[in-house]
């Protein structure tokens, strides 16, 4: 006989947007990446981030190998100079895709108990991007939880 008093805790239940989900898989990683597309309030798990950056890194060379295949044309893709459709899909995806990464950025960086302006660290070069990685790989704090939003009825 099982007991109803002391029911198991459900691991499929997914936290609310604004609350980090540990260990998330990847669709579900990407999927609440693309409903928190323009927030920067609340927090952000390392698999909600580095999911969605691998497929920001992977989308361009999977055109490039798509474009190769079908065309014989394996040059680089050039978003600087649009010169062809490939390059035109790679802008416009990198243009789609800007505000949720400074979003998700930003939540990652609360997660970590750092305020997201450190994102800006990304302006010097080598030094504030190995910087900005090291803190967006490290393990999310008990004290970010100050950056997550109220939700008290009285407001």
């Amino acid at each position: 006989m099982t007991s109803e008093a002391t029911p198991r805790p459900n691991r499929l239940t997914e936290p609310p947007l604004t609350r980090p989900y540990v260990g998330a898989p990847p669709l579900a990683a990407l999927r609440r990446w693309m409903q928190n597309y323009s927030t920067f309030r609340g927090r952000a798990s390392r698999a909600e981030f580095w999911w969605p950056m691998l497929v920001i890194v992977l989308f361009p060379i999977v055109v490039q190998v798509v474009n190769g295949l079908t065309t014989g044309d394996w040059r680089p893709i050039d978003t600087r100079v649009v010169q062809n459709v490939p390059d035109v899909i790679v802008l416009v995806f990198s243009l789609a895709t800007l505000l949720p990464v400074l979003a998700v950025t930003w939540r990652r960086l609360h997660d970590t108990n750092r305020s997201g302006v450190w994102f800006f660290l990304i302006v010097l070069p080598l030094i504030g991007w190995i910087a900005l990685a090291m803190m967006l790989s490290m393990r999310g704090e008990r004290g970010g939880a100050r950056f997550d939003p109220v939700t008290s009825g009285g407001r």
